[in-house]
């Protein structure tokens, strides 16, 4: 049996790229963050990434809370892959620029 809501939306599965990289960059802003924390370097060399990657990661912890919402329901725009929000190296801090770049305004 299956029912069927007016209005309701269906709901795609989280991109497992994108949680992913949501995930990695937690991680490296838990380490970052943590009272006598080593350099990001170090960070990114205990963690087995490029220190330039470690820095794109992190700044994805800056990013808008309703966009990671967006991203953990799989209701991000169909552009916005994993390789597409890597490759913004210059993402604005400005939560309503943000929505714009990403394509969710």
């Amino acid at each position: 049996m299956k029912f069927i809501v007016e209005g309701a939306a269906t709901e795609a599965p989280a991109d497992t790229s994108l949680m992913r990289l949501l995930v990695r960059a937690q991680k490296i802003a838990k380490h970052v963050y943590a009272d006598n924390a080593p350099t990001l370097e170090a960070i990114a060399r205990e963690e087995g990434l490029n220190p330039s990657y470690a820095t794109r990661l992190l700044r994805l912890t800056f990013l808008a809370p309703d966009i990671i919402a967006a991203i953990t329901a799989g209701r991000q725009p169909p552009a916005l892959t994993a390789n597409n929000l890597m490759a913004d190296t210059r993402l604005p801090l400005d939560w309503g620029e943000q929505r714009k770049a990403l394509g969710f305004a």
